[in-house]
């Protein structure tokens, strides 16, 4: 082989560790930097996970008072309803008086007796 093509083969060779060092001490660095970056995400993202259950607790309990708040406006409702329809049953309806008094007594009180059941908040929750 001739001088000429050995001495273009070592400066070719110097060339390229010349540009190859340099490169993979970056790509060392940018790793190092996506590492970091990954532990930072996992210690915020737990954070976020936290905060996001800590306000769907929340929103339970608010929902909670909110339905604790809607039962006496909803059964005052029902007695309401109740009585109007009573009135309107006896006021209407022609026969034995006290049999109908009677029976529309007895229908108010289921009215006023009767309640929704709350929910299960057991069976809510079996999803976490």
């Amino acid at each position: 082989m001739a001088i000429w093509l050995q001495i273009i083969l070592g400066i070719v060779l110097l060339a390229v560790c010349a540009c190859l060092v340099p490169l993979l001490l970056q790509i060392r660095r940018t790793a190092a930097s996506v590492q970091q970056l990954a532990e930072s995400a996992r210690v915020d993202l737990r954070q976020i996970a936290a905060d996001v259950h800590h306000l769907r607790g929340r929103a339970d309990e608010l929902a909670d008072m909110a339905a604790a708040g809607m039962e006496l406006p909803t059964s005052i409702g029902r007695i309401v309803t109740s009585t109007v329809q009573t009135m309107e049953s006896l006021l209407t309806k022609v026969g034995p008086p006290w049999l109908e008094v009677m029976l529309a007594g007895l229908k108010f009180v289921l009215n006023l007796v009767h309640r929704p059941k709350p929910a299960d908040p057991a069976k809510e929750a079996s999803h976490e």
